[in-house]
């Protein structure tokens, strides 16, 4: 009998074609909506593990003050600072295999007469920097890496070398801050990370001459020993540098950071704004329910003298409530269909669009449990809007619905 129900319920459906279509797009458009955005964000979370993974997981990041800050340029600002003896207690904590300390300073950078006020960065060379590549994920695109010996050399970052200044900047190009000339040596592959895309890189001593400072980093990165999990790492170091400065627990002016910390964080941030989003989507989900419920109600009232001769031959009222109840949802279902292969598509659109224009490794992720959700959210949302229609038509008197003119 069910089977028969839904033959039914999909011959009215396609009988009145263009009233079903339009109700169809309501439903659509809101599904289209919520799985591009969801997919975006499932496939912006898989690139911000993948970039985390790359990291190694046997990394530990050390800010001043009491905020988790992410990898890459962005500096805590914070009344407290890193000096040279924390860099030592924390290369001599025992869980800890080598560190290493770097920091920021914004600059206005000349380049043929235009001007930018950019983020100028000391990193260490030599046998530290390996660690520091590996942790901000450094590539050279063009050029070289930083040596010891380079006191007017930098590497800049890619959308420096095309992207800010009117002109182009390349390898032997010079450019200009804090009074000097600097020759740029190597452009750095862009990694998505805005930070690091926008910064100039020096090596660390010739950037503290430069500044007139000593020993004061904005950030630490280090490695964690064999034999010790990331966690252990950590908590041992926090310990040691409580014990150095002084500081009773929960009273840190500093931060340590798992690259899990900094993962979850990441996520958190990302989730928050995917369920703002899809909940400002998820509106016109409800746009497309009162359609439905508005085109089963007038369905009710042009199939009126239809419900009674069905009433008069023996159908029940839970048989026209299952009727109406399947052609509401059916839309719905239609509907959620439809809207997810155009969401689908839309994501992998804009996904492909970031690569091409911004170089950020990006990619859209449409899961199946999300294609069924949808469907499956889509199915519940015709059903619902359907519930009211049928049950006006299942408690039509037969006799005043077959008078119905």
């Amino acid at each position: 009998m069910f089977l028969d129900f839904l033959r039914l319920a999909l011959k009215n459906i396609t009988h009145r074609k263009r009233r079903s279509w339009l109700t169809i797009i309501g439903i659509l458009i809101g599904i289209a909506a919520v799985v591009s955005l969801v997919s975006l964000g499932q496939g912006l979370n898989r690139s911000i593990s993948e970039e985390f993974e790359s990291l190694g997981a046997d990394k530990l990041f050390i800010t001043p003050g009491g905020e988790l800050v992410s990898t890459g340029s962005q500096f805590a600002q914070s009344a407290s600072k890193l000096g040279g003896d924390d860099l030592d207690v924390i290369k001599r904590s025992r869980g800890i295999e080598k560190a290493a300390g770097m920091f920021a300073r914004t600059s206005r950078v000349e380049y043929k007469g235009e001007s930018h006020f950019l983020t100028v960065i000391g990193i260490p060379t030599g046998a530290r920097d390996e660690l520091i590549k590996n942790s901000w994920s450094l590539e050279v695109e063009d050029g070289r890496f930083l040596r010891r010996t380079d006191r007017s050399n930098v590497l800049i970052g890619s959308n420096i070398a095309s992207g800010i200044f009117d002109n182009d900047i390349g390898v032997r190009s010079k450019i200009n801050f804090e009074k000097r000339g600097f020759r740029v040596v190597g452009t750095l592959r862009s990694v998505g990370d805005p930070g690091i895309d926008n910064s100039i890189f020096l090596p660390l001593e010739h950037a503290e001459d430069l500044f007139g400072v000593e020993d004061n980093y904005q950030y630490i990165t280090a490695q964690v020993r064999p034999g010790f999990t990331p966690e252990e790492a950590r908590d041992i170091l926090e310990r040691d540098l409580r014990q150095h400065r002084g500081l009773d627990e929960g009273e840190e002016d500093f931060t340590v950071s798992t690259a899990q910390d900094v993962l979850d964080s990441f996520r958190n941030i990302l989730n928050i704004v995917q369920y703002f989003v899809v909940g400002l989507a998820s509106i016109s989900l409800l746009v497309g329910g009162v359609g439905i419920m508005n085109t089963m109600y007038t369905s009710v009232t042009e199939r009126t003298r239809e419900i009674g001769v069905m009433k008069a031959v023996g159908a029940r009222d839970k048989h026209i409530l299952t009727l109406f109840i399947l052609e509401s949802g059916m839309i719905g279902l239609v509907g959620g269909a439809i809207g997810a292969g155009i969401g689908g598509t839309i994501s992998y659109g804009a996904a492909y669009a970031i690569r091409q224009y911004t170089s950020i490794p990006f990619s859209a992720y449409v899961s199946p449990m999300l294609v069924a959700g949808s469907l499956g959210f889509a199915f519940l949302v015709g059903v619902l809007s359907g519930v009211f229609p049928a049950r006006s038509a299942a408690k039509l008197d037969p006799a005043d619905a077959l008078r119905y003119e």
